[in-house]
Formats: C-alpha cells, sequence, structure tokens
C-alpha cells in the first residue's frame, strides 16, 4: 500500500486526475551530475519490460489521456488525467513504468540531446532566464539553487550505470503519495492503488530534508548578459518564510498590499503612474524550507535602472512605515474572496492536498486560509515586515545587455556586489 492516498471526489463529469509523488528530487543529484534525477525519470517512460517508447506512446494516445512528469528538488511526480473507463489501463502502464522500467540506452542519449536543447530553449526565454539566475544568486551553495535540467557538461558525463542506480537507490525505495481527484470513490481508489501503484515491500518515506538557506548580506546584483535586449527583465528579492513560521500569514497579508493584486502599490507605482512596465507584481514562495519573496518587472532598458530604483524606495517605504488599516482591509478582501478561486475544482484542491504533505505544512493551511488570513492585525503585519524582509539584504537579477545599461545598473544604491554572467553559459 502507498504511503498515503488522497482523493477528492467530483462526478460532475467522467474524468478522473491523478498524482504519483515519489518524494525524492534533483536536491540529491551527485555534485558534477546536476540532471540525473530528471533524466532517470523521464527514462522511465521511455521503455518497460514489456512495451517500447512506441508502444508506450501509442497506447497513452488511444487511451485518449495525458502523462506528465514533473522533477523538483525535493520530489518526482507523475500526472496525469483521463476519462474515467480508460483509467485502470493508464494506471496499468503507470505501475509497469514504475516498477520494470527498461532504461534503453538509446533512449538515453536521445533524452540527452533533448536536454541539451531545452537548456538552449531556456536561453531564448528571458523571463525563464531572470528567474533562474536569481535562483542561483539568492541559493548560491544551496540545492535549491541548482537546476533540476543540468548543464551539457553534467549531462555528458551521466551514463546509464548512474541511472539505474538513482532509481534502485532512490526511487524504487521510497513510499509514494498517490492521489485522485474526479469520478472516483475512496475505496474504488484504494483498489487500483492495491493492484497497480502500491509501493515496494520494505519501502521507506525517509528523505533527505534540504539545508536551511543562508540570506546574503548585502545588495548583490547579477547581470545576465544577453544581446540586443531593448526590454529587460527583472527580478529582485529575498528569503521570506516557511508557512509553519508565525508571521507567514502576515507576510502573505503584507504582500498583497505591495505587489500581490493588481491595484497594489507596485502596480500603481511602476506601470499605472508612469508607465515603465506593463507588469509590475510581488510573491511569496513556499517550499520544504523557506523560500523567496521577490518582485519582478520588465520595463524597457532605459527605464531599468531607474525603475529598480524605485522599486528600492517603494520597498523601503513598505518594510519601514508598514501598512495602514485600510490596506489591510482592502488585503484580506482581496485574499479571502480570490481563495474561492483556489478551491473550486477537485484537481485543485487535490494539489493543495499534496502540496500539504510535499511542503510539510499545517494540515490547516489550505482549510482553514482563510480564517487565518482574517484574525491578521496592521501591527502583525508591520512586525513581519520589519523581521523578515530588509531592504539592506537583497539578491538582484537582470536580464539586459550590459554594454548598454551595466553601469547604469551598477550606479544603483546601496551595491555590495555586481557580477556580469553570460546568458548562454549553461547551453554553451
Amino acid at each position: 500500500m502507498s504511503d498515503k492516498l488522497l482523493v477528492e471526489e467530483s462526478h460532475a463529469l467522467p474524468l478522473v486526475h491523478f498524482q504519483v509523488v515519489l518524494p525524492t528530487g534533483s536536491l540529491e543529484d551527485p555534485l558534477g551530475q546536476e540532471g540525473l534525477t530528471r533524466l532517470s525519470a523521464r527514462l522511465m517512460r521511455r521503455g518497460t519490460r514489456q512495451r517500447s517508447t512506441q508502444q508506450i506512446e501509442e497506447l497513452i494516445d488511444s487511451l485518449g489521456a495525458e502523462l506528465g512528469i514533473e522533477t523538483s528538488p525535493g520530489f518526482v511526480r507523475f500526472s496525469g488525467s483521463t476519462i474515467k473507463r480508460s483509467l485502470e489501463p493508464l494506471l496499468a502502464l503507470l505501475g509497469e513504468m514504475l516498477s520494470e522500467p527498461s532504461f534503453p540506452e538509446r533512449e538515453l542519449a536521445q533524452l540527452k540531446r533533448e536536454s541539451v536543447a531545452a537548456l538552449v530553449e531556456l536561453t531564448d526565454s528571458d523571463p525563464s532566464l531572470v528567474s533562474t539566475h536569481f535562483r542561483r544568486a539568492l541559493y548560491r551553495g544551496h540545492p535549491y539553487g541548482r537546476t533540476s535540467l543540468g548543464t551539457r557538461g553534467t549531462l555528458e558525463g551521466i551514463t546509464l550505470d548512474h541511472v539505474v542506480g538513482r532509481y534502485r537507490d532512490g526511487f524504487a525505495r521510497t513510499a509514494r503519495t498517490v492521489g485522485f481527484a474526479g469520478d472516483i470513490t475512496p475505496s474504488e481508489a484504494q483498489g487500483l492503488v492495491q493492484k497497480y501503484l502500491a509501493s515496494p515491500r520494505g519501502a521507506t518515506a525517509a528523505r533527505q530534508k534540504p539545508p536551511e538557506p543562508n540570506m546574503p548580506r548585502g545588495r548583490h546584483l547579477r547581470i545576465v548578459d544577453k544581446p540586443e535586449r531593448t526590454q529587460t527583465q527583472i527580478q529582485i528579492g529575498r528569503l521570506g518564510t516557511h508557512p509553519r513560521d508565525a508571521d507567514h500569514v502576515p507576510l502573505v497579508v503584507g504582500n498583497a498590499v505591495f505587489g500581490g493584486a493588481f491595484t497594489a502599490r507596485l502596480m500603481r507605482a511602476v506601470r499605472s503612474e508612469r508607465g515603465w512596465s506593463y507588469g509590475a507584481s510581488s510573491r511569496l514562495a513556499i517550499d520544504r524550507v523557506r523560500e523567496a519573496w521577490n518582485m519582478w518587472t520588465f520595463p524597457a532598458a532605459a527605464d531599468a535602472a531607474p525603475c529598480i530604483a524605485l522599486q528600492l524606495e517603494l520597498m523601503q517605504r513598505w518594510v519601514e512605515a508598514g501598512i495602514t488599516e485600510e490596506e489591510l482591509a482592502f488585503a484580506k478582501s482581496f485574499l479571502i474572496k480570490s481563495h474561492a478561486f483556489a478551491v473550486d475544482t477537485a484537481d485543485k484542491r487535490l494539489e493543495q492536498a499534496v502540496e500539504v504533505s510535499l511542503y510539510d505544512l499545517p494540515g490547516d493551511y489550505f482549510s482553514d486560509y482563510t480564517k487565518h488570513v482574517e484574525a491578521v492585525t496592521t501591527a502583525q503585519v508591520n512586525q513581519a515586515l520589519a523581521a523578515r524582509l530588509s531592504p539592506a539584504d537583497l539578491v538582484l537579477s537582470v536580464v539586459a545587455t550590459e554594454s548598454d545599461i551595466g553601469a547604469a545598473l551598477k550606479a544603483l544604491p546601496g551595491l555590495t556586489s555586481s557580477e556580469v554572467v553570460a546568458f548562454d553559459a549553461d547551453a554553451s
């Protein structure tokens, strides 16, 4: 039987969504073998003892189903959806992938080529680049700063023996969390898991816990140098909170005031009043350890330096002066009303239940979310801002053409250090 079974029933349509989550992720990739977990997971779909890659894909297509694989620092997730009558043959196939992968070597070579192509594709996406380099700078020396995709160099060094070893020592020995949402009952789900998806005998739920990250002191600028950029991508931020921290929900409420809504301070100042960036927002992420708080804008190159200066000024004012009672009331109303869209379908509710398990969240994090928000006071928000979001300690990641605006960026106030990295360093 699996370590955990989660079911969210909804019989409005004959559709079933499912997830099978293995609590082992890319943070367990050995140094110099970044990309190993992702390659291993994807290779499990490329052949089993009973089926070839082509046969697997033909079966999925014939069922009218979807089946995807996601690799993150802390887990590997197999997920998909199908009409109910096709669910059992699809889960039978997934059970083969999980327990009887054949790991064809020719498919490993193909997956490596596809991964290198994905690296090249990433360099074409400025939003992806700025996010990747923001995390590398923020989590320097921490597993969360490493890429699940790997680099050209690490991918080339991964062999079939490495993949088989990663599967044997990681995937095949971990208990699973299995979730279903849609037209299925708990008893039906339990029967299907026992028949096709049961955890291996002797499986353990134990997993490597990421170390707590340390926030770099000072303001650190990373310019991702890309030629001929007339528009920039900018992420600025620092470590935030974990949902088990007492001041987490107050910080969520405070963020809604600053950059979590269309009418928030950041959007008004950057877009509405100055027209520097079509979008301007901030968010507070969650994971198993403290994740990032960051703000994101994408102004024209000529406006990048003044836009960043304004953002730093707005953040300073927000943290030092706090929010008002009127802003608190707005943020609470916005968060409580918009929460309805986070729980309006069974698959969204399933996703929340899985996140509670994956990220070690309080059991009532989502179920009592609106109650927690309603209980927040202005004093709690302002205390959380002052305690968590020092404007003196920030990471600034900017995708731009360094020769055009590098001097202006390096002249921003309060910088402790700056560095320039090539946009295509990983793909070269």
